[in-house]
């Protein structure tokens, strides 16, 4: 299979994924190793961790996709952001279309849940979003505090109001501990995950798409199931997108 990760900690020296040029390149190949052949860097997006300059972060997209062609690495890499929710009030419009995904009309954002819950900043600053019209893809939310103790209340409430869900891989495996693994297949048997992702940093957090999908196919789901929440979906979420307040099928 020739995956589509969506999530993907890939730049270079500006987060807790790759500390150097070297490391980011070795990520690339354990991705295409893993049957992985298109990523969008998504480094962190906030004032505590990661980045906040968005016209840095194609920059430096732009130069690592230069790096992978000079290391003979095929890997596309797509330009994005796991945006803090915090920052959906400060960018500008220009800003965020740099770091969204999705052709024009169906633009999208990911935007990473807090771990300690889904609260009304979180709520107001999706809805902001989709005011400005770009869809909204939750990022990991099985690791959050809402799914274990609020009965995923705030993401139920995010779906209603148009948004997707993205589970990470490794806590299909319970590479994220018990609570994280529980609420990932309690959310998946809820049915409000729409899509898996790596949400890859390193050697001890991997490109793991495919072994997800056998840790799916394990779990119970049918191969058209797990097919559609490893393959078919992230393809057409990339290649349709989301528009504000209406969900895409797998």
């Amino acid at each position: 299979m020739d995956h589509v990760d969506l999530h993907f900690h890939l730049l270079p020296g500006v987060d807790d994924g790759p500390a150097d040029l070297p490391a980011s390149l070795d990520l690339a190949r354990a991705a295409l190793a893993a049957g992985t052949g298109t990523v969008v860097a998504t480094p962190h997006f906030r004032p505590d961790l990661g980045l906040t300059d968005a016209r840095e972060v194609e920059t430096r997209v732009r130069a690592l996709r230069a790096s992978l062609a000079g290391a003979g690495i095929p890997l596309e890499v797509g330009c994005g952001a796991e945006l803090g929710h915090e920052m959906a009030f400060s960018l500008d419009q220009e800003e965020l279309e740099l770091l969204a995904q999705g052709p024009p009309g169906a633009r999208w954002l990911l935007v990473e849940t807090p771990f300690l819950g889904i609260g009304e900043d979180f709520h107001a600053a999706t809805a902001e979003l989709r005011e400005r019209g770009f869809g909204v893809l939750v990022a990991h939310p099985e690791r959050s505090a809402d799914a274990g103790l609020d009965g995923a209340a705030g993401l139920r409430r995010e779906i209603a109001a148009g948004s997707l869900a993205q589970l990470n891989a490794l806590s299909l495996t319970g590479g994220h501990g018990e609570d994280a693994c529980e609420s990932a297949w309690s959310l998946l048997a809820d049915g409000l995950v729409a899509l898996v992702a790596s949400d890859a940093h390193g050697p001890s957090r991997p490109p793991a798409l495919r072994m997800a999908h056998e840790a799916l196919l394990d779990g119970g789901l049918t191969p058209a199931r797990a097919d559609a929440l490893v393959v078919s979906a992230p393809r057409a979420l990339l290649a349709c997108g989301l528009r504000p307040g209406r969900a895409v099928a797998a």
